[in-house]
């Protein structure tokens, strides 16, 4: 029996409508509420635009999804499913689309070159460099300049001039700022409308230092330098925990497509996409800096080819915190896919898995000194602070959401239902106790052997030969570490 047989179905049958805003296209109208399936293309979502709004037929329409990126906007392929873009979104962005303008859909309007009319953009540009040209000649009077955009170009260079100027920068929302060609993000913890297609056009093939900083001019110079050059580029992204590293990764990901694909979502971005869920739920957790902290460093290498289309990419994770699956220290949690799974799984998942509350698990429950609660839905709020959930977090909708992306980046659902079977093997290998026999010091017992069938039957082996190689496997660590004293917690996954 297929036991995601019920979770596929509610991707696939339920109708979902999705509100698409056609700005200067439609005058009159804020949006248009389109229903539409999961296989639904942006093609037939188009159709269905045309004919509720009665556009002009003639013309050449695209849909633009903008994401959490301060406005940025990415051009549909006909063949894109655009439902399936808006299950990766948040939750909080799922609920609120009416109102909110990070996540939403546009209908844009194809010129006849092929490039998408943003109405007034080359008009505005224009006019911003011929006011550069005419300050630069001396008609126009040269701004008071009560910042540096770069910090090499500081009269009096010392710690506190630099945080001067860096914190004067920060309150005008000027984010970025020059060491020469390093950049200097500070992370405003905020959404910025500084990443729309105005500023992707303003940055294209300009040379570092010549307009605002930006992250966008970064990737601008390593992109147009590896063309010319025809030699590998490499950026580098460090900072502390919460600095913004993954949202800078983000940015830097989607400018380079953009300018590959000039607008349009390729196959490479739409799978970096849905991968980027499913390395989130397994290599991100709780820290006492950071609600969704990634425990891994990323290296992620794209592919061009001589045109400068992007070819492939390949992710690899790295310095993976292994000692967090065992322990974790105060206020701070598991990789948050234990707590998906154990919150978003189904009746006959949790049957299948022998899955159990999360105070029930000694990799869950070495923080909290709560009792026992009988499921996730009769939690009381109090004031003393519960490692097993995050604020503003839907525990449910991010299992659904891991699932769906999952399915985008390839996994089958057997391959699925293996990966949640081993995660609920591991914890409850976390609950196996063992302790030394009694007169003899180079063996030991199992305080609570019933475990162990459920093991065997999660990881699908025999449970006389789990048993044996079980017991062989932890009296060799029992002779590897030493004496011990008490019952102690078997780590096998480390």
């Amino acid at each position: 029996m297929n036991i995601n047989d019920g979770g596929r179905r509610r991707f696939e049958d339920n109708e979902h409508t999705l509100h698409i805003y056609p700005g200067t296209i439609s005058e009159g109208t804020i949006y248009c509420p389109i229903p539409a399936r999961k296989n639904s293309t942006a093609a037939e979502v188009i159709d269905s635009l045309i004919n509720r709004l009665h556009l002009d037929k003639t013309k050449c329409y695209v849909l633009a999804e903008v994401k959490e990126f301060g406005g940025e906007e990415w051009i549909l392929n006909p063949t894109d499913c655009p439902v399936q873009r808006m299950m990766l979104w948040p939750r909080m962005a799922l609920e609120n689309r009416l109102s909110g303008e990070d996540y939403r859909f546009l209908l844009r309007e194809k010129n006849l070159d092929g490039s998408i009319h943003y109405g007034s953009l080359q008009s505005w540009l224009r006019v911003t460099e011929e006011r550069r040209r005419m300050i630069e000649r001396g008609f126009l009077p040269q701004p008071q300049q009560k910042d540096f955009d770069d910090l090499c170009s500081l009269p009096y260079l010392n710690e506190k001039t630099l945080l001067e100027n860096l914190r004067n920068r920060f309150k005008h929302e000027k984010i970025y700022t020059y060491v020469g060609s390093i950049l200097i993000v500070i992370n405003p913890f905020k959404f910025l409308p500084i990443y729309n297609p105005k500023y992707v056009k303003m940055y294209d093939n300009h040379q570092l230092g010549k307009l605002e900083p930006h992250i966008y001019a970064v990737a601008d110079v390593a992109y147009h330098t590896m063309l010319q050059r025809k030699k590998n580029q490499c950026i580098v992204i460090s900072g502390e925990s919460g600095s913004g590293k993954t949202q800078s990764t983000n940015f830097l990901i989607h400018h380079l497509t953009a300018l590959s694909q000039k607008g349009f979502a390729s196959g490479v971005e739409q799978i970096i996409l849905g991968a980027g869920p499913v390395l989130e739920a397994f290599g991100n957790a709780k820290t006492a800096h950071n609600n969704n902290s990634s425990r891994f460093g990323k290296f992620i290498q794209v592919n061009y080819q001589e045109t400068g289309t992007v070819l492939g990419a390949y992710v690899e994770k790295y310095l993976l915190e292994k000692s967090r699956l065992v322990y974790q220290e105060h206020n701070e949690r598991n990789y948050h896919v234990f707590y998906y799974l154990l919150a978003g799984a189904s009746e006959e998942e949790r049957l299948a898995f022998h899955l159990k509350q999360p105070e029930e698990y000694h990799y869950l429950n070495q923080i909290t000194k709560k009792p026992l609660r009988q499921s996730w839905d009769d939690y009381c709020c109090d004031s003393e602070p519960d490692c097993f959930t995050v604020e503003g977090e839907d525990l449910k909708h991010d299992f659904e959401r891991l699932q769906l992306a999952m399915e985008m980046v390839g996994f089958l659902p057997k391959t699925q239902r293996q990966i949640f079977s081993l995660l609920s093997a591991i914890l409850h290998l976390g609950n196996i106790c063992y302790k030394k026999k009694t007169y003899r010091d180079d063996s030991i017992d199992i305080c609570n052997p019933e475990v162990l069938p459920v093991v065997s039957e999660l990881l699908e082996v025999s449970d006389y030969i789990f048993s044996c190689h079980f017991k062989y496997w932890v009296t060799c660590q029992f002779l590897f570490c030493g004496s011990f004293v008490g019952v102690n917690r078997l780590v096998l996954f480390y």
